[in-house]
This record gives C-alpha cells, structure tokens and sequence, in this order.
C-alpha cells in the first residue's frame, strides 16, 4: 500500500520537477536562448505537420488488423475513434488510463476487454521494438563508452524482435496476462509474416514521424539539413526512455528533457531545452488537429452516406 501511494505521488511529482529544471535552465541561459538563430520557415513546418498524420492517422487501422485476427472487426472511423480519443488520455497522470479507455471505447462497439488488452500489448510490444533501431543508431555518439556493443545490438534488435513478434510467443504473454487480469484467453491467429510486416511499417513510422520533428526543428531554427538523421534518433529514444520510465503522463518531462539533452549536443543546452519544450507543444497541437479534424471529416462523410441510402 505504501509503495503504491509513493508510486502515485512521483507520477504527479516527477514531471513536475522535470518542467521545473527545464524552465530553469531556459531562464539561467536566457541571453544565450535569445540570440540563438531562430527562424521561421513555413514549408518545412507545414511539411512536418503532414507528416504528423503519418503517426496519428495510419496507426488505428493497424491496431484494427490485429483486432481482425482476434475475430472482431471495426471500420476505420471506429478504430480511430478508439484509438486515438483512447491514446488523448494518455495526458491524465498514470500509465493506465489510455488503456483503460481503449478497453471502454472498444467495448462500445461489443469487443470484449480481454481482446482490447491483447491487440494493445501486441502493438505495443512492436511500437517499443521498432523504436530501437532508429533510437540506437547513433548509440556511439551519444555513449562513446558502449560503441564496442554499437554494431551487436543493431543486429540483435531485429532477430529480437523476430523472436518477440512471433505468435507464439506472444500468444504465451497473452495467456499469462489474461490469468493475473482473470480475463478469459483468446489467441491470436495470424502468420508470423503478418506480424513482421505490421513492424516493419512500425519501423517506417518511426522514421516519418522523426522525420517530423527534424523538419520542425529546422522551421523553427537554424539546423543543417545532415543533422536530420540524428534528431531522428534523438526522438526515437527520448521516446523509449520516456516510456519505459512508466511514471510520468505521456512520457511529459522525461520524454522532453531528454530530447533537450540529447539535441544539447550539437547546440547550446538552453536553445536545445526550448526546442524540446517547441517539438511537445507542436506535437500536442498536431495531435489534437489530426484526431478532431479526421473525425469531423469521417463522421461528415457517414452521415452524407446515410442521408443517399434510400
């Protein structure tokens, strides 16, 4: 009991403390973020913004086909609606709740509990794998000291995630987590090349959505176009840090002061700090738009669609 309530302290805690150092190194370097070469390039922005929709778009029909072979089907407006009206309570302090509401949004449209929990672990699992590669591809550079492990971790994390990704297994994770959450089991029925298939377009949508934030980057301020590569990765493992930490909403201040870290190599920490706080702020706006936006279109559309039915 007493750990479960520090537990729940530090996810309001931690994040604050987090935004507070990264306010504060923002304010000590003041003078040095001020003078720093800020720009505004408007097609780059807009390109970073379209390919946004990549990542909270494309990823709902995925989860869907997962869905398909556990035997429940969901049109591409209810899984978007699932998905991505679930993943906006991510917000709400405690890892739980975006799950949670999947499970509910779902169950609006008759899926059973046990099958929501089982698709998102699977998505899951092949979102963090897929994040790998692009989050360690600079791993010599930004640890000098595992560079001896550089090129053996590039090559274990597919064969990796082969072997994780593989019905199986997962089917394994799946009968275990639907004991402990007395859910009844139900496998996944899908083939292995299926499963490879949906992480290596995971991987693809690692590379857009970093692509993303590089391109923000650079509409906000002066960055040559060979440092692209590595904001890629830079986002790709502030991500997995963020989301292996479990405690703040979001991945909310771990996610941001670890770009502002990682991107502090290559510009001043205080400028670097800003960029990060810039990329949440742009990413959040972007999210909000593409869901609401998407889902104003497709309600529109449904409801044009029944109005010409006879």
């Amino acid at each position: 009991m007493l750990a479960k309530r520090i537990t729940n302290v530090l996810k309001y805690l931690v994040p604050l403390v987090i935004a507070f150092f990264i306010g504060r190194v923002i304010y000590d370097n003041w003078q040095e973020v001020s003078g720093a070469a800020w720009s505004f390039r408007p097609l780059e922005l807009f390109a970073s913004f379209l390919l946004t929709g990549w990542w909270f778009v494309a990823r709902p029909p995925v989860w869907a086909y997962i869905l398909d072979h556990f035997g429940h089907k969901l049109t591409f407006l209810q899984s978007f609606e699932v998905v991505r009206k679930g993943e906006l309570s991510r917000y709400v302090p405690g890892t739980i709740w975006q799950y949670l509401s999947r499970i509910y949004l779902a169950g609006l449209y008759s899926v059973p509990a046990h099958a929501t929990i089982a698709t998102t672990l699977v998505e899951t699992v092949m979102l963090v794998l897929a994040s790998m590669i692009p989050a360690l591809w600079f791993l010599p550079e930004t640890l000098p000291a595992l560079n001896r492990y550089h090129r053996f971790a590039l090559w274990m994390i597919p064969v990796l995630a082969c072997v994780l990704i593989h019905p199986k297994v997962l089917n394994f994770w799946a009968r275990i987590l639907s004991s402990r959450l007395s859910q009844p089991y139900e496998p996944l029925r899908i083939h292995w090349r299926a499963m490879a298939g949906i992480w290596l377009f995971f991987l693809l949508s690692w590379l857009i959505f970093g692509l993303s934030v590089a391109l923000f980057v650079r509409g906000v301020i002066d960055t040559p176009w060979a440092t692209v590569p590595r904001l890629v990765s830079d986002h790709a493992l502030a991500w997995l840090v963020g989301m292996l930490s479990m405690i703040a909403p979001a991945g909310m201040g771990v996610r941001d002061g670890m770009f502002g870290l990682l991107v502090s190599q290559r510009m001043p920490l205080g400028t670097a700090m800003t960029v990060a706080v810039g990329v949440r702020l742009w990413l959040t706006v972007a999210e909000l738009a593409w869901t609401f936006g998407v889902l104003w279109f497709l309600r529109r559309r449904e409801a044009r669609l029944e109005n010409r039915s006879p």
